[in-house]
């Protein structure tokens, strides 16, 4: 079995990164709810820290409809929406209302609001081309914690889109003009989510013909960054991820070794986006049956199905089986035996077995006081703190 190397703490915070959150709080976001529960309810209140550009708004106006983007200043995808969301607010004025909710900045400590300022220069750098109502969430993260998490989107920009009667019609990460097409029929009153749906699975259908173009012209392009799987990035630039998965699968095909050099990594990733909780298991399953001596893959797999929160989404046997993987890979005097436990206690907790998940809970604690001043270990002792909070209500604590 290889050492745990430095290339897995990239790939966590790559996915903390990807996700829009701190690299402590990783799992919590994987683990919330599907959208599905919230279609067709009353969205959260609109709860931020401070409005950069437009009027402040309070509550949704019946007979509008309303774009609600959140982003971040860093995300590239985010920022590349931005005149696009610009054009659809100015031709549909008064009709359709954007609202850009910037989530998951850079913050100096938790509770700081030091991101309302690279907010503000954000946008008074983007003028106009950022042409609509702009907020930054609050210094708790109460946006991220009552919109973005219940989204189950696992990325950004996640857009919700309310009706004229003030619910929820769609939620999703769509290119901006799939935003437009679904934020003009909502406004028509032309939407349905169940074509929708079916109009997804025929593009599922037709993912391996769009892959092979997609491919064909990366290597005409000559891309030489997308050479170990070519045609991945085309798609997922105008959020194709049937096609990007289809083009994955074919580069671990005609080379093996890509998958475990990161691939599997990327999977996960549009897994995780398409939101689907029986795909993201298969593939988890078949992960650790495949690489179970590899601390980077289950290591990984560890941090995307575990939930750190009562909120539990995927299959809390499978995720128990990665923690107890990457737990017992770890090894001890390393930063990374404190984290592994903290995530062994939740995924025990969540199987019945709330006593000893406080026990390996206690493990990680000793070992961030024993080695304070020589291991960081961030605000893991905060979230050790939080869990045990959580678990000693529970009936089986005591078991």
């Amino acid at each position: 079995m290889k050492t745990l190397s430095h290339r897995l703490y990239r790939a966590l915070v790559f996915l903390a990164a990807c996700l829009g959150i701190g690299f402590g709080r990783l799992e919590q976001v994987i683990a919330e709810p599907s959208p599905v529960s919230i279609i067709g309810k009353p969205p959260p209140p609109v709860r931020v820290g401070e409005w950069i550009r437009g009027t402040p708004i309070q509550e949704f106006e019946t007979g509008r409809v309303y774009v609600v983007d959140f982003w971040a200043t860093w995300c590239s995808p985010c920022r590349a929406a931005i005149p696009h969301l610009t054009r659809l607010a100015e031709k549909y004025p008064g009709k359709i209302e954007v609202i850009g909710i910037s989530i998951s900045e850079k913050q100096d400590r938790p509770g700081a609001t030091n991101h309302f300022a690279t907010v503000r220069d954000f946008v008074r750098r983007m003028g106009d081309r950022m042409n609509y109502r702009v907020a930054v969430d609050s210094a708790d993260q109460e946006m991220h914690r009552t919109w973005f998490r219940p989204a189950g989107t696992a990325g950004i920009p996640t857009a919700y889109i309310i009706d004229r009667k003030g619910l929820v019609a769609w939620v999703g990460i769509g290119t901006p003009a799939v935003v437009e097409r679904i934020a003009v029929e909502v406004l028509k009153g032309t939407f349905d989510p169940s074509k929708e749906a079916e109009r997804e699975r025929n593009l599922d259908a037709q993912a391996r013909q769009r892959s092979e173009a997609d491919r064909a012209a990366s290597r005409l392009n000559g891309e030489r960054s997308e050479a170990a799987q070519p045609g991945y990035r085309a798609a997922m630039e105008r959020g194709d991820t049937a096609a990007a998965l289809a083009s994955l699968d074919s580069a671990f095909a005609a080379d093996p070794q890509r998958e475990v050099d990161g691939g599997y990594q990327r999977k996960l990733m549009v897994l995780l986006q398409r939101n689907h909780r029986s795909e993201v298991e298969a593939y988890a399953r078949g992960l650790l049956e495949r690489f179970g001596d590899n601390e980077d893959i289950i290591g990984f797999v560890s941090a995307c199905l575990v939930s750190t929160s009562d909120s539990v989404r995927f299959d809390p046997t499978l995720a128990l089986e990665a923690a107890r993987k990457t737990a017992a890979a770890a090894k001890p005097h390393t930063r990374w035996w404190a984290f592994t436990r903290w995530r062994l206690g939740w995924a025990l907790h969540h199987t019945g077995h709330t006593a000893d998940g406080m026990k390996a809970i206690r493990e990680a604690r000793d070992a961030i006081v024993r080695f304070k001043g020589t291991i960081d270990y961030g605000d893991l002792d905060d979230l050790c703190a939080e869990a045990v909070e959580v678990m000693k209500t529970s009936p089986s604590a005591t078991r």
